[in-house]
């Protein structure tokens, strides 16, 4: 086999989704992982003698380069108010393209946001984690595509991707300090914190599987999150005394969002990047030692309030 030096391919690539552009951060990639599985054929007497095709569909990951924009946080985190029981895949498809400096063009035709990335509040470490994509079959007229239709998956081209983002700068990137401000708690304002702050969104999901397609939507059962980080200037008598675990008030049974008041995470820019309207302190660690400090990581989880019956957002990222 004549082996050529060009056969080995070294592309970086820009990620356009649902109106917005990203590159992958630093040394991490595009990924583009197809899920393939069969269903064995066993037969008595003579063990397993076929596979049949049960599933295929592409999960795209990527951790950004960190740019933020109201848009763009739209995008990244669209289930912070959601309708439960709805699904995540439009009667519109929504594509997912990545454009290769080759000039190269992957196209995914029906994509849509499983994984929330994490918010990073550091001020050396970019704000966005790890977002991921599932892309699905196409759809024509509102129906979707047959496994039999050309192309109803993916589409490979050679040309006609554009790697360059006109609107990307060196100060695209955010990386700041960030304060934490929960309700009107004494002791609890701009408070800041060794290692920053770490949020982490949580959305289940549950599949509707189809015959004939097999994965054909996903619809949201619930959405969380928690926000976490080891804080600066509390004592352990003023984080057990929030946590009402203990002593008047407390008792098994008794309600979170009783004991949970607004959380607002402002950058040193003015901007609020992430609100809970209910943050109810869920966890506290103490730590004895050299290298540790007394007081460790503690957590709010993030809960939704009702007005007249109505649920509102579990948190928002208004940027602003």
């Amino acid at each position: 086999m004549s082996l050529q030096r060009s056969s080995l391919n070294r592309i970086p690539g820009r990620l356009a989704f649902n109106g917005i552009s990203l590159f992958s951060k630093g040394d991490t990639t595009i990924d583009t992982d197809q899920v393939y599985s069969q269903e064995s054929i066993e037969v008595a007497g003579m063990g397993k003698i076929d596979n049949r095709d049960k599933e295929a569909y592409d999960e795209i990951t990527l951790t950004p380069d960190g740019r933020i924009s109201p848009t763009i946080a739209g995008v990244l985190w669209p289930y912070n108010s959601p309708t439960i029981g709805s699904g995540i895949f439009p009667s519109t498809d929504v594509p997912a393209v990545v454009h290769g400096n080759d000039n190269s063009l992957d196209t995914h035709p029906a994509a849509a946001l499983v994984q929330m990335p994490q918010m990073i509040f550091h001020p050396v470490k970019t704000l966005i984690g790890q977002m991921k994509l599932l892309c699905l079959r196409s759809t024509t007229t509102g129906s979707v595509n047959p496994w039999s239709t050309a192309n109803s998956l993916r589409t490979f081209a050679n040309s006609g991707g554009t790697f360059v983002d006109a609107t990307y700068t060196n100060a695209g990137p955010i990386t700041q300090d960030y304060l934490l401000t929960w309700g009107a708690v004494s002791g609890w304002s701009t408070l800041d914190f060794y290692d920053g702050l770490t949020f982490e969104p949580k959305v289940e999901f549950v599949d509707d599987n189809v015959a004939v397609h097999g994965l054909f939507n996903k619809r949201i059962k619930s959405v969380g999150g928690m926000l976490r980080g080891i804080p600066i200037g509390l004592t352990r008598t003023m984080i057990d005394t929030q946590l009402q675990i203990q002593g008047a008030g407390a008792g098994r049974g008794s309600s979170g969002a009783a004991k949970a008041y607004s959380v607002t995470v402002t950058g040193a820019d003015g901007k609020v990047y992430l609100t809970f309207p209910l943050g109810q302190l869920v966890k506290s660690k103490l730590q004895n030692g050299v290298e540790q400090l007394r007081e460790g990581e503690v957590a709010w989880e993030c809960l939704p309030s009702l007005a007249s019956g109505v649920r509102g957002a579990y948190f928002t990222t208004p940027i602003a």
